[in-house]
């Protein structure tokens, strides 16, 4: 019988379970030195990164639910959904408002220069809206400030 090599669903299932195990163990000892335990956490970060390139998607949201329906959001906010690159399944969620990631930088100039950022981006939204419905590039005056 002949070893076939290990393919994404195998790492999954059995070599994430034995860098775990290991890791656990390691952790536990506290005996190993950053030397051992590095080769785990590149593993992993590998395992993270190809999901993420593979099955991850960010959006910016305007409506959330609400009783059984959608309301507009207060704000426009950001979702990140990362699934499994091998069964699908969902290993990560989570939502930002927009003002919030700005805002952690608790200094005024780079939430300036974040503002001005975002109004650069309004704009170049805005010609495309114009674009479309115009069918033509938008005029000096057709974009919306």
């Amino acid at each position: 019988m002949t070893d076939s090599p290990f393919t994404s669903a195998d790492f999954h299932n059995v070599v994430q379970k034995h860098i775990v195990n290991a890791v656990q163990d390691a952790l536990s000892d506290a005996k190993l030195g950053w030397e051992a335990i590095a080769p785990f956490l590149e593993s992993a970060r590998a395992m993270c990164r190809a999901d993420f390139e593979d099955g991850a998607s960010i959006r910016i949201h305007t409506v959330q639910p609400e009783g059984d329906g959608w309301v507009d959001a207060e704000e426009a906010f950001l979702g990140i959904s990362v699934r499994d690159r091998d069964d699908g399944s969902e290993w990560l969620a989570d939502t930002r408002w927009i003002s919030e990631i700005a805002l952690e930088e608790e200094d005024p100039e780079k939430v300036r220069a974040i503002v001005l950022a975002l109004e650069r981006s309004l704009a170049k939204l805005n010609a495309w809206l114009v674009e479309r419905e115009t069918g033509g590039p938008a005029g000096p005056g057709e974009a919306v400030d």
